[in-house]
């Protein structure tokens, strides 16, 4: 039963062994050794994409591997909403004597007020986004359609910027992407825990906090870039298992 992608819950495994549901909890925790987790959300990937990761994986992996991360400067960007902040959460704890009708709702915004961030992160650590001519570094964004239009690709050759082709990047890879499976989460996991209400305030919460990002965690973020390709190589294409 457990071994399913989508596996029944603990209540219908007792009542399908007619038992009580303490008896499929201990077993999962103690016999089977298993704990029970919210899947991690993943972008969809169908088989055309699953075959372009897998084929671009393994170069993208010689690319980066051996300390070649070292030159490269990734840049992502992406909004950050007040809603994100002050401690909200999409999970609740019930007492015993307490029943789902108690659960706080959640509301969700229609139009939340929020701002969009743009930075880079590399070895030299988190910048603002920059373009280094002549080779000096190579310069990473991902192939959404604005990035991968032939006037952003004409800007950059016009800089002499060195940078990764879309063909080279794989679509629908925030499993890869260190701003993805690291910046972002982070960022939004340590501003969810201060109380701001303007977006002011917003702004130089998140300047605040991208200063405190420890240079060893940035560091071992980029380190793991050609490690993940290479992971999507072997999974043949698809998602990889420790996508944060």
């Amino acid at each position: 039963m457990t071994s399913k992608p989508d596996p029944i819950t603990q209540s219908n495994m007792a009542k399908a062994l007619n038992v009580s549901q303490q008896v499929p909890c201990y077993k999962l925790k103690h016999t089977l050794k298993k704990k029970c987790h919210e899947k991690p959300k993943w972008h969809g990937l169908n088989e055309r994409s699953v075959q372009i990761r897998r084929q671009r994986s393994w170069p993208l992996y010689k690319l980066l591997r051996k300390d070649r991360w070292r030159k490269f400067i990734t840049t992502d960007e992406a909004w950050i909403y007040l809603s994100e902040t002050n401690a909200k959460s999409e999970v609740q704890y019930l007492s015993p004597d307490r029943n789902k009708r108690d659960l706080t709702p959640s509301t969700t915004v229609s139009h939340p007020k929020g701002v969009m961030v743009w930075m880079d992160i590399s070895s030299n650590g988190v910048t603002k986004p920059q373009l280094y001519p002549n080779g000096d570094a190579v310069f990473h964004q991902d192939a959404i359609p604005s990035h991968a239009s032939r006037v952003t690709q004409k800007f950059l050759m016009d800089q002499q910027v060195q940078f990764l082709r879309p063909q080279q990047w794989m679509p629908n890879s925030p499993d890869a992407a260190p701003c993805d499976n690291f910046l972002w989460g982070h960022l939004k996991n340590k501003l969810n825990k201060l109380r701001v209400s303007t977006l002011s305030d917003l702004q130089k919460a998140i300047r605040e906090e991208v200063k405190k990002i420890p240079q060893g965690m940035l560091l071992r973020a980029l380190k793991s870039w050609p490690k993940r390709c290479i992971q999507i190589y072997y999974a043949e294409g698809r998602h990889i298992e420790n996508h944060r």
